[in-house]
């Protein structure tokens, strides 16, 4: 009789433990080690404040920033006729690092150069690969538990995105827990569009300006430095005439450089400066003069953001 009390009891605390977890995966070994990360993902990232309080204050610490030309050194990126849009990327980004680079509160990393991936970087990616691939299969368990629990909600991009292969998509979630590792403050990604054109004729023109979605924990601070790159940019370029990138800035939960399954602390945009085929494109005095302007605008943002709010 006890024994079948001890059953019943036994039986009635599980069913109501299955309630309680509301469907979360079993295999997780503890239910404080999950309660304990969910707060963790959705913990807020560094404020717009904290960041202004560091940049203003006198403890010599320097705000450091990160700039990503899109794609590999020597593969990926868009190509129309002679342009290549990686070497494109690394243009821009020697500009703006130089433009930034004369404030004495910014400290300015490039994922790479003209001689190729930044060494420390690379040997970051090279030599953790185990640990990274381990990093983000934990980071893609928290989150489909908080899916499952319904505290986290998955939403579709709304333009579709190429899979990168699996050492692309390796190395970008590397420059994430890199930047991680060495406490980035901003990360800016650096690129220029491309669609498939219909009849052989470009399709739309424009800048846009990717943020993490809204659920991620560096999505707040970022779109804040978004709306500041987008009110410079639309000096020198209109905004993207493609339905899907109407109004500048789109939040995207899959984009691995904005911190895909919530991989990045640092405030996070990717910008697409304009479409690789546009007209002024093709000129090489308007294109450089384009470029000249991306970079002292981008610069001229990521500055006001701080000295806008002093």
């Amino acid at each position: 009789m006890i024994k079948n009390k001890v059953l019943i009891s036994g039986l009635l605390i599980f069913i109501f433990s299955l309630f309680i977890f509301n469907s979360i995966d079993f295999i997780k070994p503890y239910w404080g080690e999950i309660k304990n990360q969910a707060a963790a993902f959705f913990s807020v990232g560094i404020s717009v404040k904290d960041l202004v309080e560091k940049y203003k204050g006198s403890g010599g610490d320097k705000i450091k920033i990160l700039l990503v030309p899109g794609h590999e050194p020597d593969f990926g990126g868009s190509e129309y006729g002679m342009l290549k849009e990686r070497d494109l990327n690394l243009i821009l980004s020697e500009k703006i690092k130089n433009i930034l680079g004369a404030n004495k509160k910014f400290e300015i990393i490039t994922a790479r150069d003209t001689k190729g991936w930044n060494p420390d970087l690379e040997n970051y990616v090279n030599n953790n690969k185990d640990g990274i691939l381990s990093w983000v299969s934990s980071m893609k368990n928290e989150m489909f538990s908080l899916v499952d629990s319904k505290k986290f909600s998955v939403v579709k991009a709304k333009m579709g995105h190429s899979t990168a292969p699996l050492n692309s998509a390796v190395f970008l979630y590397g420059i994430n827990k890199w930047a991680s590792d060495k406490k980035v403050d901003i990360a800016v990604h650096l690129h220029f569009n491309d669609n498939p054109k219909y009849k052989g004729k470009p399709n739309y023109e424009g800048f846009s300006i990717y943020v993490p979605e809204k659920q991620y924990s560096n999505a707040s601070s970022s779109k804040v430095l978004a709306n500041d790159l987008k009110n410079e940019l639309l000096k020198i370029q209109k905004v993207s005439t493609m339905e899907e990138e109407a109004g500048g800035v789109i939040e995207d939960q899959e984009l691995i450089a904005l911190g895909s399954y919530n991989t990045a602390d640092s405030l996070s945009v990717l910008v697409e400066y304009a479409y690789i085929y546009e007209d002024f494109m093709q000129n090489p005095v308007l294109r450089n003069n384009f470029i000249d302007r991306s970079a002292f605008f981008t610069a001229q943002a990521v500055e006001e953001f701080f000295e806008s709010r002093i």
